[in-house]
């Protein structure tokens, strides 16, 4: 097991020891000499957590150790239930002459300690190691994930009846009782912490005839988890709905519902969940939406745009008046990029009103409105009395009908500024949807000053992925002409995903955006009067704006080493621009 050496302790010395880095990859550092932690960030050797444990390991005179290839000792995992270890957040690692060794993320923690000395009735040898490796090998040695806690938990009814019969059985001793069951509720609590540690933006609880299933949508794309009992649908759905405070005898009709979470476990991150049930045939759907309030810290310079697009970008957000709108299908990150542009734009001689269906973050200093339709409290009508509140920039949600586009419209012409979305597959079809709508095509040119596109791409992995030199076909899927291919470097590499443990094996980590950005000119105006097509006014943009496509902006990541060719296919399609013609 891992001992700090005796000798003068260096970093390598440390991860060697710890298992971090192998004999291989410890001889190379020694061979290439210089900055330790250099070396290892740029060979990929360790993560900068990984460096920052081994540096904490080194500080508390504490031996650490990387579990996440570690193999489960049988003898020292039955010293201690899986409910003591997933409580504490310990891991068993050996038994050796009753010493005990466990991984701890707090080795200094002496009442645990104590603890486990009392439980195991052995010695106990303290190591550091990292919080989210401890619950990753806890899941592997005892299968603590949060699914597992509902199978390997007993629920009992009033009378003590273990409940494990099915469906009708958990109706019978009733939904409020089994969603205040502790194994239900620690599940749940689980599920939630599970999602947020894996940067998940939803939770997906989908029953069928004979399975409920439960998937994470985790960089745009859904992923299953492991299934809970068929029979525990009801009591795992009833708590949730407990949890968003909703009706729990209502299972005929939609509900929604909002969680808030302060999650210790996760560095008191704060978690707003909005929870959606819909009735199905085999029972309610669940799905919960979560919002970390992180992502409101968010500015346009964090949002991916490359510095062309983001310049243009912030010259259109500097407009006295007009409205900037942001297209894209749902999860494409239009409200993220809409609350960038207003806290860029917070400053205390500003007046910020929003209208949104729902709030999604409470954003200080900015006047926020929870349309409400039920009481009549349209995006329309919300909008009309905005007017009277004096704002100089109002958000609009989203603009779905005619009504509220011609509020959004009069609001820019009485100067004001308006931020809003649509959902277009392009920006230039955000003009002629908003004529389809029934807007006049002069008051479309007279007020809108731009469009932004966007979509999310998944980035590659940095710790695993490939560099490849990019064949001729592979450049003519992504849209790249003959000529464009010709004039590429011959030594050009670009990455290609693999997987890792740091990426869960998918070869991607994290997402960042994809842009079309068009500031309206004369040229762009005349053409929304005349009521020429999107894919003409696209043609034009590029023309006169030098407006890159979704697919150009994405080629431009790719090179860049932050995306694949794959991901950027998969999330765009093939500008058809060029096979049309102007109409003069």
């Amino acid at each position: 097991m891992p001992q700090l050496p005796e000798k003068k302790i260096t970093l390598q010395d440390v991860m060697l020891e710890a298992r971090i880095i192998t004999k291989e990859q410890y001889d190379e550092i020694n061979a290439i000499g210089g900055a330790v932690e250099q070396i290892l960030i740029n060979k990929k050797f360790a993560t900068k957590e990984e460096i920052e444990l081994t540096k904490e390991s080194i500080e508390l005179g504490i031996p650490c150790i990387s579990l996440a290839d570690l193999q489960k000792d049988e003898v020292a995992t039955s010293k201690m239930t899986s409910s003591f270890a997933f409580k504490n957040r310990i891991v068993p690692v050996s038994l050796e002459d009753d010493i005990l060794t466990i991984a701890m993320s707090d080795p200094l923690d002496i009442m645990l300690i104590d603890e486990i000395r009392l439980v195991t009735e052995c010695e106990v040898r303290p190591l550091l190691a990292d919080k989210d490796d401890i619950e990753d090998a806890i899941r592997r040695y005892y299968g603590k994930s949060a699914t597992d806690i509902i199978s390997g938990g007993e629920m009992r009814g009033p009378a003590g009846v273990t409940i494990s019969e099915g469906i009708e059985t958990i109706r019978d001793y009733g939904l409020d009782a089994m969603a205040h069951d502790p194994t239900v509720m620690e599940a749940v609590n689980q599920l939630i912490i599970d999602a947020v540690r894996q940067n998940a933006t939803d939770i997906h609880l989908e029953p069928f005839a004979k399975e409920v299933k439960i998937r994470y949508r985790i960089d745009g794309v859904l992923e299953e988890q492991p299934q809970p009992p068929r029979h525990l649908q009801w009591a795992l759905t009833s708590r949730v709905k407990i949890m968003a405070d909703m009706d729990i005898a209502q299972k005929r009709l939609p509900q929604d519902g909002k969680i808030s979470r302060t999650i210790e476990s996760l560095g008191n991150r704060e978690i707003d969940i909005r929870v959606s049930t819909i009735p199905t045939q085999w029972g309610e759907s669940v799905v919960l939406r979560i919002l970390d309030k992180k992502a409101i810290s968010y500015g346009l310079e964090h949002l991916g745009m490359m510095d062309d697009n983001l310049k243009q970008f912030q010259k259109l957000i500097e407009k006295p008046h007009g409205i900037i709108l942001v297209t894209g299908p749902t999860g494409s990150g239009k409200t993220t990029t809409l609350y960038a542009c207003l806290k860029e734009k917070n400053i205390p001689d500003v007046k910020i009103i929003t209208i949104e269906e729902p709030v999604e973050y409470d954003l200080p200093g900015i006047n926020q409105i929870d349309v409400n339709v039920d009481l009549g409290l349209t995006f329309a009508v919300g909008l009309r009395y905005i007017l009277r509140q004096d704002p100089d920039i109002v958000m609009v949600g989203e603009i779905r009908d005619y009504e509220a586009a011609e509020m959004a419209i009069h609001t820019a012409l009485t100067g004001h500024l308006v931020f809003s979305t649509l959902h277009t597959n392009d920006a230039a079809s955000a003009i002629t949807r908003l004529i389809d709508m029934g807007v006049e095509p002069f008051l479309v040119a007279s007020t809108v000053e731009g469009i932004a596109a966007q979509r999310l791409v998944r980035r590659v992995c940095q710790y695993c992925s490939e560099l490849y030199h990019p064949d001729q076909e592979t450049l003519l899927d992504l849209g790249l002409k003959q000529e464009e291919i010709e004039n590429l470097p011959d030594d050009l590499m670009i990455r290609r995903h693999v997987g890792c443990k740091e990426c869960r094996n998918t070869g991607y980590f994290g997402r960042t955006g994809i842009f079309e950005i068009i500031p309206m000119n004369e040229n762009i105006r005349e053409m929304c009067i005349k009521g020429i097509t999107s894919n003409q006014i696209k043609r034009e943009a590029i023309r006169t704006t030098g407006m890159k496509t979704l697919r150009e902006d994405g080629w431009r990541k790719v090179k860049a080493g932050l995306t694949t060719v794959e991901e950027v296919m998969r999330l765009t399609t093939e500008s058809d621009y060029e096979f049309e013609t102007i109409e003069n």
